[in-house]
């Protein structure tokens, strides 16, 4: 019977029966087996379906992820980690279907690593005072909600042998500073260890023969099965205990894992597929799993606020529009009712750096299709396809640049070479490629008014040092206009090509007068730059020198109709630039110096942003009239990201800094002029209505080549360390229908970069789909205990005694808690369980909350706090560690050593370092500990300071002594580091080595030492981090740290159970090698000679 003959109803049944059986492949991982049923997560979701595969069953629909699945010893609970309440915790659920049960409440990242054999959830956390990736093992009660913490500090997985009752744990791995690598040897591999449950008795390590990185054990009848890596590869395997491991998979295309064990079967993720491995009969086969979905995170969508995403924004030549990139696309926008145009792009292509033709008919980008940069033109007005101008491109494109009659197109490239393009012949030219030019070299490429000419500001010699050169467009030739003496920062032409100005750093007065003071770090130039100007033209009057008597008369000055007085003639329409001599035409204009950056010029006036020294600050744009009265800046607009000046000199483009975040608020479009107009109602361009058209499936095919192309060429090494790149993307694109989600995309490029065998290979995340109503947490900064009572304070976070503002919410002044106290309600509610804590305190951060507390026997009392936010909670952990070490050196050396630990080395950790190495530069011995440090670039102004030597001191007729080279430490040194030091802590510590200040003590660190900019931002904001800049050793050219880290000069582990309970071998045996220092070479003290009488003169230094 044919369908037009059926009912329209069975017709109808029919169409949605055959619509829903067309199941889709998706990307499958987190695996839990137990007896015939697989759990996993995808898109984003938890499914379960038959081990033998089939049509898998939707079990969770929450918009926030859920992964990490276990499965229970009798397979009716179902554990796993959400963030339905804001922050990932450990959830419940039964198998058969139910809502969760939230039952961690550690307000930190927690895993769940399975069950233990008494039906506990076993998780790890990193909830508890340490430094950074401290973890912990919990279990916890699914019925009850109570915890226990194992003894072990950095355990993070485990698998239980409840018969010999023994637990398997892992310890490290490149699983906690989130890398993805290979062949690593470094100090953070994973290690296995063995403890007896209950026990006193410390760990055993554990070395299963054969294998690297052991991880994730699982323990059956059938022996400890386990991750091990071999020959650049994870695999599974099973371990006796003794000898070599046993290959029970040998996979040699993509790694194994998460795998989970049940019944004599090992379910794990391979690819995007799980496979079933029969650890009797060895068969080990792929589970076909189908998914009936709609597709949700896949379907095409409007993105609002597309200015959280903008990329770059120019102006139009004659000022009437401004084309935006955003999130790879492109738009045309005007002011008031002009059409707002999205242009058209071809599938998978992500626009970059888009401008508009001098005409105004065309934008011009780049784009990276086919695996290579190239500059697309495009219809302005959205019409039709684009074209290729380009072919061919062997380097990342930079950015364009557009000659004011729109002919041409300057553009420049990685390698450190600057083009220009012919619009119209399709010309191609290679015109600049200096010697030392490097990576991205052009910090600014400027064209001349009439177009013949390129100021651009590159480096040009190897003190890599900005400098002002001139090129000639047609010839080539090229004059280096300023030594490398000090740096060029911006440049920009006269409209009559009489003057090239330009912004250098030539001012240097400090700010610190002299050496001394309080943590004194050295002078301070702060307002470096000053404006000047070169002659093009040798017959041109320089317009800001001072009137005199040999000026013409005043009426043959007013070339602009201005009102003459005070001005002086700048120069003939008809300026002719003459190459010889140029450089020493050099003139200063009157300007104070300051922070300047971004200069333009119109026929008027010059316009130059200023912003204050602080890091983040927002600019301001001024402006200065051309001509010989006093220098009077004037203010054109506050509040600045950035500006630019059309071509034709008539309009500004105002960008508006958004806050305190560094977006973009308003984008406006203004008349040139000393002031902005007073309003600017009309200015604003439109964009409040601006929603990007944005297609999942398409965007996540364009950032997979996005990564794959952007590691081929921001790599520190062109080879790829001998993998074929090409190669690599074949194995790995055909995965890529298979992602239905943007977490299932960042699995994939974490399974592909990993082929590289580098460490800072984390991938950071971009657009993940979130809760649109997610809770926001808070905590009180203290650990909450619990029991059959109620809630109690079990520890209340130490920080700085000395810094109120530092301090955690229970330990404020005023505060009346105290570790003990039982925490009875909060804004009235009464409580007793974590849960109803947490619940409390939803929503509460920086509020007023008022508790009620119980002290033994008293009656109760109440006090107010301000709860804090999760990060602010885990920095009061850490603060908490760092007060507990350096009390203890502070007692145990009774106080001649000082301590200080930095956590990272960014510009909060140098501000840590001043406050902390100052207050204790005087101590006969320093330990400065980078154990967990997480890296940055400030190890070389530390090793500064520590590199100073006092070689005289003064000693007044009444007080202390004091040293030249002021705030010197003179004393003995020790560096602590451990497996969790990373790249630059570890550059630190190297540093320390080889200049040999000092011993370092600890165990060998992570080995990321290859340094990285982070440049390669995928289009949604996204990371595949790639590693750029590899560190080599002065002399021996030896590439250093990467992959093996910096072995320590005296090895000293931390062992987990002593380090859980409170010993720090690591900082007893500094103490022991600072107090043995201390014997054999103790400080010599600061006592004067007796000044001798008149006649005899003081030491002339010979020896």
């Amino acid at each position: 019977m044919s369908m037009s003959r059926l009912p329209a109803w069975v017709a109808g049944f029919a169409f949605f029966f055959a619509f829903d059986c067309n199941a889709t492949e998706g990307w499958y991982r987190d695996p839990a087996l137990h007896g015939d049923t697989v759990v996993f997560t995808a898109e984003g979701d938890l499914w379960r379906v038959p081990a033998q595969g089939g049509l898998a069953q939707r079990l969770t629909t929450h918009p926030a992820e859920e992964a990490q699945a276990a499965l229970s010893p009798d397979g009716r609970t179902l554990a796993f980690v959400a963030s339905y309440d804001g922050a990932p915790e450990v959830y419940a659920m039964p198998l058969a279907g139910g809502p969760p049960k939230r039952l961690s409440f550690e307000n930190a990242r927690v895993w769940v690593q399975g069950f233990a054999p008494d039906g506990r959830v076993v998780y790890a956390s990193e909830a508890t005072v340490g430094p950074s990736w401290m973890r912990v093992l919990r279990l916890v009660d699914p019925l009850s909600g109570l915890t226990e913490t194992l003894p072990l500090a950095d355990a993070r997985e485990a698998a239980f042998d409840a018969e010999a009752g023994l637990l398997y744990f892992t310890r490290f791995g490149l699983a906690v500073t989130h890398d993805n690598a290979r062949d690593y040897a470094g100090g953070a591999a994973a290690q296995l260890w063995r403890w007896r449950l209950g026990s006193r008795e410390e760990a055993e390590q554990l070395q299963p023969a054969g294998i690297r990185e052991p991880q994730r054990p699982l323990l059956g009848a059938e022996g400890l099965v386990l991750l091990g890596e071999h020959a650049g590869r994870v695999n599974l395997w099973r371990w006796s205990g003794q000898g070599a491991a046993e290959a029970l998979t040998r996979h040699a295309d993509f790694d194994v894992r998460r795998p989970s064990l049940h019944g004599g079967r090992v379910v794990y993720q391979h690819g995007a597929d799980l496979r079933l491995l029969d650890l009797v009969t060895g068969s080990d086969a792929r589970i076909p799993i189908t998914l009936s979905s709609d597709l949700v995170q896949s379907r095409e969508r409007q993105l609002g606020e597309p200015l959280k995403h903008l990329q770059s924004a120019s102006l139009a030549a004659d000022g009437s529009r401004v084309v935006l990139t955003a999130r790879g696309r492109a738009v045309v926008a005007g002011l008031e009712q002009l059409r707002r145009v999205e242009i058209a792009a071809p599938d998978r292509a992500r626009l970059r750096e888009a401008v508009l033709s001098g005409d105004g008919r065309h934008v011009l980008a780049i784009t990276d299709l086919e695996g290579s940069s190239e500059i697309w033109r495009f219809p302005a007005d959205g019409s039709g396809g684009g074209e290729a101008l380009t072919r061919g491109g062997d380097s990342h494109r930079f950015r364009l640049y557009p000659s004011p009659d729109g002919r041409l197109l300057a553009h420049t490239d990685k390698a450190g070479r600057l083009f220009v393009l012919d619009l119209e012949s399709g010309r191609d030219r290679e015109i600049d490629h200096g010697e030392f030019a490097r990576d991205d070299a052009y910090a600014e490429v400027n064209w001349s008014p009439d177009g013949r000419h390129l100021a651009v500001i590159r480096v040009d010699s190897a003190r890599l040092v900005n400098q002002l050169v001139l090129i000639e467009v047609s010839t080539g030739r090229r004059a280096t206009l300023s030594s490398d003496r000090y740096p060029v920062v911006s440049a920009a032409f006269s409209r009559d090509r009489a003057f090239l100005y330009f912004l250098a750093s030539r001012s240097y007065a400090s700010s610190v007068p002299g050496p001394w003071g309080d943590r004194n770090t050295g002078p301070f130039f702060d307002r470096r730059n000053r404006l000047y100007a070169l002659a093009l033209d040798p017959e041109a009057r320089f317009p800001f020198a001072p009137a005199s008597e040999l000026d013409p008369p005043p009426a043959e000055t007013n070339a602009a109709g201005d009102d003459a007085k005070g001005k002086t003639r700048t120069a003939p329409a008809s300026s002719a630039l003459q190459w010889e001599g140029l450089a020493e035409r050099l003139f200063e204009a009157p300007l104070p110096p300051g922070n300047y950056s971004q200069l333009a010029a119109d026929d008027k006036r010059l316009y130059f942003l200023d912003r204050d020294s602080a890091p983040n600050s927002q600019a301001a744009l001024r402006t200065l009239a051309i001509g010989n009265a006093p220098p009077k800046p004037e203010t054109f607009a506050t509040g600045l990201a950035g500006y630019a000046l059309s071509g034709e000199g008539k309009h500004l483009l105002l960008l508006k800094a958004k806050g305190e975040s560094g977006g973009i608020g308003d984008v406006l479009i203004v008349e040139a002029g000393a002031k902005a107009p007073e309003d600017l109602s009309r200015a604003a361009v439109r964009l409040g209505d601006w929603r990007l058209s944005n297609a999942p499936r398409e965007e996540w095919a364009q950032m997979f080549d996005d990564a794959w192309r952007m590691h081929r060429e921001f790599s520190f090494d062109p080879t790829m360390r001998g993998v074929d790149w090409d190669a690599l993307r074949a194995r790995f694109a055909p995965l890529l229908p298979r992602v239905q989600d943007r977490i299932e995309l960042d699995d994939l490029l974490a399974q592909m970069i990993a082929e590289v065998g580098l460490l800072h290979s984390q991938i950071r995340p971009g657009e993940y789909r979130v809760a649109p109503d997610a809770p926001v947490p808070a905590a009180l900064g203290a650990q909450i205990g619990a029991d059959a009572e109620g809630l109690f304070i079990e520890h209340i976070y130490r920080s700085d005694p000395e810094l109120p503002s530092e301090r955690g919410p229970l330990a404020q002044p005023g505060v009346d808690a105290r570790v003990g106290d039982r925490l009875l309600a909060v804004n009235g509610r009464a409580l007793r369980t974590r849960a109803e804590l947490a619940q409390a305190l939803v929503n509460q951060a920086a509020q007023q909350v008022l508790l009620e507390l119980k002290r033994g026997s008293a009656a109760t009392h109440r006090t107010v706090v301000l709860p804090v936010r999760l990060d602010r909670e885990a920095a009061l952990r850490y603060s908490d560690w760092v007060e507990g070490r350096r009390t203890r050196v502070q007692a145990d050396s009774n106080g001649r050593v000082g301590y200080l630990h930095l956590r990272a080395m960014g510009p909060q950790d140098i501000a840590s370092f001043a406050r902390d190495f100052y207050a204790q530069f005087d101590r006969e011995g320093l330990i400065i500990d980078v154990r967990r440090n997480r890296g940055g670039n400030i190890d070389s102004w530390i090793i500064e300071k520590l590199l100073r030597r006092a070689w005289a001191f003064w000693q007044p007729p009444r007080g202390a002594p004091y040293t030249n080279m002021q705030q010197t430490f003179r004393g003995h040194l020790v560096v602590l580091a451990d497996a969790l030091t990373y790249s630059d802590g570890e550059t630190f510590a190297a540093g320390v080595k080889a200049l040999q200040l000092g011993p370092v003590i600890g165990t060998r660190t992570a080995g990321a030492g290859i340094w990285l900019s982070d440049r390669n931002r995928l289009v949604d904001g996204g990371t595949a981090r790639i590693a750029e800049f590899g560190q080599f050793e002065v002399g021996s050219g030896r590439w250093l740290i990467e992959g093996r880290g910096v072995a320590p000069d005296i090895e000293v582990d931390n062992p987990p159970y002593a380090s859980f309970m409170g010993a720090d071998a690591q900082l007893d045996a500094a103490l022991a090698h600072l107090q043995q220092r201390l014997r054999e070479a103790p400080l010599p003290t600061l006592q004067a000679q007796p000044i001798p009488p008149r006649g005899a003169h003081g030491h002339d230094g010979s020896r």
